[in-house]
């Protein structure tokens, strides 16, 4: 009886204030369907892209840890565990560009020493240029 009648209006503002904010909390805690979903949607299409390049053997290994990861991201969603699928899928995401960097980087280094062995053959064969 000591809170005077004008100080339980706020009192009970506060109160439900609070409880929205754990509410919203816990609601993020706990991870979304739809964020999951969508995540896990990009990690098969960045999956898929790396299979497309080919990657080579150092790069396959990081192509498996994503096929792994995803794997496990599909598991936690069907147990409604939406917050360790949308972490999971991303994971998988980061290895399987790492994949595709990787065996981007490898042509790339394999084109440029088809390259210089080009040059060195094409200077071996013209000789010394007479005047």
């Amino acid at each position: 009886k000591n809170i005077t009648k004008s100080k339980q209006p706020i009192l009970s503002l506060l109160f439900v204030g609070c409880l929205a904010i754990l509410l919203m909390v816990g609601c993020a805690a706990s991870g979304n369907r739809s964020t999951a979903n969508t995540k896990m949607s990009e990690s098969e299409k960045a999956i898929s892209v790396a299979r497309e390049t080919n990657p080579s053997k150092n790069a396959s290994v990081d192509l498996r840890n994503a096929e792994d990861k995803l794997t496990q991201a599909n598991l936690a969603f069907k147990n409604d565990e939406y917050l360790k699928a949308t972490r999971l899928a991303e994971k998988a995401t980061v290895d399987a560009d790492c994949a595709r960097s990787e065996a981007k980087a490898e042509k790339a280094k394999a084109d440029a020493e088809q390259m210089r062995q080009n040059i060195g053959s094409q200077r071996e064969g013209s000789g010394p240029i007479s005047r």
